[in-house]
């Protein structure tokens, strides 16, 4: 089988063996790849660079056959290790968030470009400061777009009337999206929206200058969809989200 060059970030690696891991890349034209790293674990490995969580780098591959879960890697050029994300506890949880994110909610080999490149932007948007509630509540919406299960924002899911920002919402995470006054009535699962979390929800490239707890508040929404769509929380998002709370409260 032919190898397959691409440009791809770690977003999750576990131990094989004494000397090998099996590391999961998300490539920009590959979409997610497991592969056997062989001698990755050793101090003189034959990659150049080490391969961590959250790094970046150019690969080349050989893909699964048949059969097979996991491909072998066969080559790593390491081009971006993202170290600012390390000097703080929230930018490098939040950037472990995304790529769990990444890593439940798209399928092996489904290529996702804008995806991945979103991604890598997120993961240096993290690293140079920017407000790491602003970054995931962007990252958040164009996932679940991405992999089209993005909510209605703009008009009520169910009579499709128009929903301004303006004013308050109800969001349903069994409906798909907003619901207007009326029909919020007869829905048994749903959340109030405040009409300043609205219009960031409607409007995400206005968090940078919005209030900070509306942005957090915002965030919270698209996680707890993204948690009723994963039937879960994961510990990443929970932890990420104990970390949001507590700046929040802390502002």
């Amino acid at each position: 089988m032919a190898a397959i060059k691409d440009q791809m970030i770690c977003i999750r690696k576990v131990d094989y063996s004494e000397s090998s891991q099996i590391v999961t890349f998300f490539g920009r034209c590959s979409g997610k790849v497991s592969l056997i790293a062989k001698g990755s674990r050793r101090d003189k490995g034959k990659f150049d660079g080490a391969i961590d969580l959250l790094t970046a780098g150019e690969l080349v591959f050989t893909p699964p056959r048949e059969g097979q879960t996991v491909g072998i890697l066969t080559e790593f050029a390491l081009q971006e290790e993202f170290a600012g994300l390390r000097g703080e506890l929230l930018r490098l949880h939040g950037g472990e968030y995304l790529a769990d994110l990444v890593g439940a909610f798209t399928e092996e080999s489904d290529p996702h470009e804008k995806l991945y490149d979103e991604l890598y932007q997120a993961l240096q948007d993290l690293q140079k400061g920017q407000r790491p509630e602003v970054v995931l509540l962007k990252f958040e919406k164009t996932l679940l777009e991405e992999i089209g299960l993005g909510p209605a924002w703009q008009n009520c899911s169910r009579c499709g009337k128009a929903v301004e920002g303006g004013g308050k919402g109800y969001f349903s995470s069994d409906s798909g999206g907003l619901l207007c006054r009326n029909c919020q009535s007869g829905a048994r699962q749903k959340h109030l929206v405040e009409p300043a979390v609205l219009k960031l929800l409607q409007n995400p490239t206005a968090a940078a200058a919005a209030d900070r707890q509306a942005v957090i508040a915002a965030h919270e929404l698209l996680s707890m969809h993204l948690r009723h769509l994963q039937g879960k929380e994961s510990a990443i998002m929970k932890f990420v989200n104990k970390l949001l709370c507590q700046a929040k409260v802390g502002k």
